[in-house]
């Protein structure tokens, strides 16, 4: 064994906790040709799980160290508490300009665009085809990626600073997105949802107000594209949400949300990344790539199947609202338990995705990476990023789009690159 290899073994506990299991875990991936067998990494690391209270565990220092290459897995044994209480974090600052997106940190070009509540819309990315027709996903302040069923992914993108004429493809609703509409005060648009997602949202009397599902009488703003000869072809223009909704009683007044911390002048204390991988699945997978000029995040997404990493091949991803690749200031991956009510619900992956209290979370922007924890500590606010002490880590003026995997995902790291592979395990039968 060389020194390195010693060095890395000796930080923390890293190597008191390496167990069979772990082992076999990552093996099964290597195998699998989910990780690339030319680069298999020297050490392999189990991520502390944060805790859901007021003194987490912190991240190692050794994710995101310069000039190693690992596998981890992500906290496999975190698990929320509903009862946990997770301190209340200051707010920087706690005041903005009123022509400043609390959630972008940028100005708005229409002020009156604040004087109102966010649009949350659930946008289709797959079948692949639909791409060819997404609209967007560029005019959003904050996205968020995760997990469906079928190996596939969906988004849920918040629009409040900018507008955009037509969204979607529109789609189906899933517990979480009820966090996100939540956390940001949002209406919530989508095309229907499973029996029981649907049950859920339309029993909560508070949430209801704020649910914008295809009825006769709301085209528009929320019609199908009859020129589109697909059931994927429901579209949203936002602005007409706004319109809509004060049309039915609904008041038109700015909401009390917490701004996200945005500091270009205080830098991420952590190492240079140009490469992010996001791998779901053989038929989902991404990659965001910085541009030190832009200093953005610009993305390219599966254009075909791959059960291999070898296979993987990417293209840009287009919005076709106004033909830009789709790009981020920031991207925030974010460890979070995915849970299921029962086994009908594992059968058909109808997954319970517990945004709450906190979690592990890893940092990327101006080209650089950190390992952080998110935390959700008000229900009706958006979660924030901070450090191990609870102080809050600062994002990039402009989007985010937020990638959300569970714990048992594995995290790769090379030079300046890294790729993380969601993993669903399999069910446990208890012995008797």
């Amino acid at each position: 064994m060389t020194r390195a290899q010693l060095k890395i073994l000796f930080i923390g506990i890293w190597g008191n906790v390496l167990t069979l299991g772990i082992f076999v875990f990552g093996l099964y991936f290597w195998e699998s040709g989910a990780l690339p067998a030319a680069n298999t990494p020297s050490a392999m690391m189990v991520l502390p799980a944060p805790q859901a209270s007021a003194t987490p565990v912190p991240p190692s220092a050794a994710p995101f160290s310069q000039g190693t290459v690992m596998i981890e897995t992500l906290a496999p044994e975190f698990a929320p508490s509903a009862t946990a209480a997770v301190p209340t974090l200051p707010v920087l600052p706690s005041s903005l300009p009123p022509d400043i997106d609390p959630l972008t940190g940028l100005a708005v070009g229409d002020v009156t665009r604040l004087e109102r509540n966010p649009i949350s819309v659930k946008i289709t990315t797959f079948p692949r085809h639909v791409r060819g027709y997404q609209f967007g996903l560029t005019l959003a302040d904050v996205v968020y990626e995760y997990y469906i069923e079928d190996e596939l992914t969906r988004f849920i993108a918040v629009f409040y600073g900018q507008d955009a004429e037509k969204a979607g493809p529109v789609r189906s609703g899933r517990y979480f997105d009820e966090h996100v509409a939540r956390m940001y005060q949002a209406y919530l648009v989508f095309a229907n949802a499973d029996e029981r997602v649907e049950a859920k949202f339309l029993n909560q009397p508070d949430l209801l107000p704020f649910l914008v599902l295809p009825r006769d009488d709301n085209c528009p703003p929320l019609c199908r594209d009859t020129s589109i000869k697909d059931y994927n072809n429901i579209f949203v223009n936002t602005r007409g949400v706004t319109e809509y909704q004060a049309k039915t009683g609904h008041k038109t007044a700015r909401v009390p949300l917490r701004p996200t911390y945005f500091n270009l002048d205080e830098p991420l204390p952590g190492i240079k990344v140009d490469s992010i991988t996001i791998r779901y699945s053989q038929r989902s997978y991404h990659i965001w790539k910085y541009d030190a000029l832009t200093r953005r995040y610009w993305r390219e997404s599966d254009a075909q199947d791959s059960p291999t990493v070898s296979g993987e091949v990417y293209t840009p991803h287009i919005d076709r609202l106004n033909g830009q690749q789709i790009s981020a200031a920031n991207v925030v991956v974010l460890i979070v338990p995915h849970l299921f009510n029962n086994d009908y619900d594992r059968t058909d992956q109808v997954f319970n995705i517990a945004l709450i209290n906190s979690g592990a979370a890893y940092i990327f922007r101006e080209g650089r990476a950190q390992a952080a924890f998110w935390r959700r500590d008000q229900a009706a606010q958006p979660i924030q990023l901070t450090d191990e002490s609870g102080r809050l880590l600062p994002l990039s003026p402009g989007n985010t789009f937020y990638l959300v995997l569970n714990p048992e995902s594995v995290l790769q790291q090379w030079e300046r690159a890294v790729r993380f592979t969601f993993f669903i395990p399999p069910r446990v039968i208890p012995q008797p």
